[in-house]
C-alpha cells in the first residue's frame, strides 16, 4: 500500500472535479435534484411552469425524507448501538458508517474525477442503447470513487483505480436495469431505477437465495408480509404497530431505560408510517418527468432505447419499505452476533441501522414483502458482507490517513470500516486483479474473481426472475381486494 497520495499531472482537472465535487456535496440532494429534475422538464419538453413545480415537489419530498431520517435514525441508532456494546467485545476495528468513509473517498484527489468520467460512461452507455438508466443520484457517485478509492491505495497507479470506478460503474447500471421494473412496482417508484451500488448488488444472490426459499418445505409456504399480518391481526398487522412492537424489541434486548425502550419503539412506528408518505410526494414529482422522458426517448433518434429511467437513490426507498426495515432491525442483533465468529475484526456499529438498505430491499422486493424469506435472504447477504469489510478495514483505515481525514473521525480502534462497504463485494471481486501490481496477493485475487464468476453464474441462472417475480406481484394486485396499501407501505 502507498503512504502518501501520488500527484497527477493533470492537477487543473482534478481541482476542477474537486469543486465539483465540494458543489455537488454542498447542495444535496434537496437543492441538486430539483435543479435536475426541472432541467429534465425542459429538455423533454414540458412546460417551465410546470416543470418547476415538479421540481419543487421533488424537492419538498427530499426535505420530508430526511426530517423524517434525521429524527428517527438518531436515536434509533443510540439504541442499536447500545446493543452493540452490551454485547461486544474487545476487537481491533470499529464500524464508523458510510458518511466518513464516503468523505475518505473523495478526499484522496484523483477519485473527484469520477464524477465527470462517470458522467461520461453513463452518457455513452445511453447512447449506444448499454443502459437504459441516467443516473441522477450524483452523490452516490462515491460507490464507485470509493472502489477507485481503494485499488488507489494499494497500486499508486491512478489509471488502474479510475478504471475500478469505471468497471463498478458499469456494472452498477446494468443491474439497475435489470431489477428496473420489480423495483418500480413493488417499491411504488414508477419511471425510476435504483444504481445504487452496496444495495443492487446483492440482487443476483438475494434472486438465488430466494429461489432456493421458495422451494424449501414450510420456508417457501410461509405468507409472512404485512399485508398477511393485517390481514389475520387486524391493526396489530399494520406497519405502524409492526414498527412498534419491532422498537420495543430492540429497545428491551439493548437492555435501555424503559423511558428508552418506548422512544425507540414511537420512532421506529414513525419511521415506517412517515416516510412512505414523504416519498410518496416524491414520487407525484418524478412520476410525469419519467413519462414525458420515456415519450422522448421513444421517438428520439439519437438514442436506441425507447424508454429511460431516472436513477434515484435507493436509500430512502428501502427504508420507507416495511417489510425491508422490520427485516434489518430483526438482524441488527444477529450483526452484533457475527463480532464473535472467527476471522470477524470489527464491531459493527454506525451502519446497523442501514441494514435495510444495504442486505434487505432487494430481498424483500423479490419475496414480495414476505419477513421470513427476506430475514433468511438477509442473513446470508449480511455474513457475506460483515466479513468483506473485516477485509477492507486495513486498507479504509489507509485511505483514511493517506487523504488526511482519519484525524477528524472519533475512533480508538486500530482499524476503521464500514459494515456497508462490504456491500460492494463481488464488484470489488472483478477488479480485483487492477490491483495486482500492488500488495494483493494472487490468492485474494482468485478468491475475488470467484464472487464475480457466482455473481454472474447467479445472474444467468436468475435471469428471467425479475419479470417472473413481477408477473407474480401484479397478478396477486389484481386479484387481491384493494385494502389501503401501497406498495411503499408494504
Amino acid at each position: 500500500m502507498i503512504d502518501q497520495p501520488i500527484p497527477l499531472q493533470t492537477d487543473g482537472l482534478v481541482e476542477a472535479a474537486q469543486l465539483l465535487q465540494e458543489a455537488i456535496s454542498a447542495m444535496g440532494p434537496t437543492l441538486l435534484m430539483p435543479v435536475i429534475i426541472f432541467a429534465f422538464g425542459i429538455i423533454f419538453g414540458l412546460q417551465a411552469r410546470k416543470s418547476f413545480r415538479l421540481a419543487l415537489l421533488v424537492g419538498v419530498g427530499f426535505v420530508g425524507i430526511f426530517a423524517v431520517l434525521g429524527y428517527t435514525l438518531g436515536p434509533i441508532g443510540d439504541t442499536v448501538t447500545a446493543l452493540s456494546e452490551t454485547y461486544g467485545l474487545n476487537l481491533e476495528g470499529v464500524d464508523i458508517g458510510w458518511a466518513p468513509v464516503a468523505g475518505f473517498s473523495w478526499a484522496l484527489g484523483v477519485t473527484v474525477l469520477m464524477i465527470p468520467i462517470g458522467f461520461a460512461v453513463n452518457a455513452v452507455m445511453l447512447f449506444t442503447g448499454l443502459t437504459k438508466t441516467f443516473d441522477a443520484d450524483v452523490w452516490n457517485f462515491w460507490h464507485w470513487a470509493f472502489n477507485a478509492g481503494i485499488v488507489y491505495v494499494i497500486t499508486g497507479s491512478w489509471p488502474l483505480a479510475l478504471a475500478a470506478g469505471v468497471v463498478a460503474e458499469v456494472i452498477t447500471l446494468l443491474l439497475a436495469d435489470w431489477t428496473a421494473e420489480l423495483g418500480q412496482e413493488y417499491f411504488g417508484v414508477p419511471g425510476t431505477s435504483l444504481p445504487h451500488t452496496e444495495s443492487v448488488a446483492q440482487a443476483p444472490f438475494a434472486f438465488a437465495i430466494d429461489k432456493v426459499l421458495r422451494q424449501t418445505p414450510v420456508i417457501g409456504t410461509a405468507d409472512v408480509s404485512p399485508e398477511s399480518l393485517e390481514e389475520r391481526f387486524g391493526v396489530f398487522g399494520e406497519p405502524i404497530v409492526i414498527g412498534f412492537m419491532v422498537g420495543l424489541f430492540i429497545g428491551v434486548i439493548s437492555m435501555e431505560p424503559p423511558m428508552v425502550i418506548l422512544r425507540t419503539a414511537f420512532l421506529v412506528s414513525a419511521l415506517l408510517t412517515l416516510l412512505p408518505r414523504m416519498v410518496g410526494l416524491l414520487i407525484e414529482g418524478l412520476q410525469p418527468i419519467a413519462d414525458q422522458a420515456s415519450d422522448y426517448f421513444e421517438n428520439s433518434e439519437w438514442f436506441n432505447a425507447d424508454e429511460i429511467y431516472i436513477g434515484i437513490d435507493a436509500g430512502p426507498i428501502g427504508l420507507s419499505d416495511t417489510p425491508a426495515v422490520v427485516s434489518g432491525l430483526i438482524l441488527a442483533p444477529y450483526a452484533v452476533m457475527l463480532a464473535f465468529f472467527p476471522g470477524v475484526n470489527v464491531m459493527p456499529l454506525a451502519d446497523l441501522t442501514t441494514i435495510a438498505i444495504f442486505t434487505c430491499m432487494w430481498a424483500a422486493a423479490i419475496s414480495n414483502g414476505n419477513i421470513v424469506r427476506t430475514v433468511i435472504n438477509g442473513a446470508i447477504i449480511l455474513t457475506i458482507i460483515t466479513y468483506v469489510a473485516s477485509f477492507l478495514a486495513p486498507y479504509i483505515t489507509k485511505m483514511g490517513e493517506i487523504s488526511g481525514s482519519l484525524a477528524d473521525v472519533e475512533a480508538s480502534a486500530e482499524l476503521v470500516t464500514a459494515i456497508s462497504r462490504g456491500g460492494q463485494w463481488w464488484i470489488m471481486g472483478a477488479t480485483s486483479p487492477l490491483a495486482l501490481p500492488g500488495s494483493v496477493g494472487v490468492e485474494v485475487v482468485a478468491v475475488g474473481v470467484g464472487t464475480a464468476v457466482a455473481a454472474a453464474l447467479c445472474y444467468l441462472w436468475t435471469r428471467d426472475m425479475p419479470e417472473d417475480v413481477l408477473d407474480q406481484q401484479v397478478s396477486d394486485t389484481v386479484e387481491t381486494p384493494d385494502t389501503g396499501a401501497t406498495p411503499t407501505d408494504d
